[in-house]
């Protein structure tokens, strides 16, 4: 049957939709203005550790409230039946697991660049150093390694990186999901700053440029 609505109840209502409606047009304000920012590089890579050193560490702090970030630590390897063929050998293979571990513990954004960025600048001896600094256990990063689960990690980076990647350059940097030759390269050849302010449209960024 017909239910009777006092006059305060239609108030409250009334509000609560245009409180979910305002709610729905901020989300989807935030949604046209994020930048999603995807990085597939690996642990030995020069290249590598330069662009996050040098282009992406420094400017972190004015992208994070503007973009989502995705460190894939895979690069050019592959996988065998037997475990992974890497382009700098054992070394690098095994780079690549302890980020993927260490990183399974981390939240995306900072604390995942605060451990890669540590990690990267002595990859053969820094990891029980850089976990200690990210609050984590390096007892539990080598266990995770020692298991499948440092596997199915890795395959899962090796999945996402042939999946989106068309360049064969590392790092490749990805907007959005989507591979642009013109960005990549922006990205990779001291451009970053200016790609980045075309994403975001931060003024913080822009006036960098």
């Amino acid at each position: 049957g017909w239910r009777h609505w006092d006059a305060d109840t239609v108030v409250v209502m009334l509000a609560v939709t245009g409180l979910v409606a305002f709610i729905a047009t901020v989300a989807i304000t935030l949604a046209q203005n994020q930048c999603h920012l995807t990085v597939l590089y690996e642990s030995h890579c020069p290249d590598s550790r330069n662009f996050i050193h040098h282009d992406l560490v420094p400017i972190w702090h004015l992208l994070e409230p503007h973009c989502t970030l995705d460190l894939v630590p895979f690069g050019k390897a592959r996988s065998t039946e037997s475990g992974f063929v890497c382009q700098h050998g054992a070394k690098e293979c095994r780079g690549n697991m302890v980020m993927s571990c260490a990183m399974r513990k981390l939240l995306a954004g900072r604390q995942q660049l605060d451990f890669v960025s540590c990690y990267m600048g002595d990859p053969d001896y820094g990891g029980p150093e850089c976990a200690e600094k990210s609050g984590l256990s390096w007892t539990d990063i080598e266990a995770c390694m020692q298991s499948g689960e440092g596997t199915q990690l890795q395959k899962e980076a090796e999945t996402k990186s042939y999946s989106i990647r068309m360049s064969r350059f590392v790092p490749t940097v990805i907007i959005n999901k989507v591979y642009d030759p013109a960005d990549h390269n922006d990205a990779v050849t001291g451009n970053f700053n200016k790609l980045m302010c075309k994403c975001t449209s931060s003024s913080d960024i822009c006036s960098l440029v």
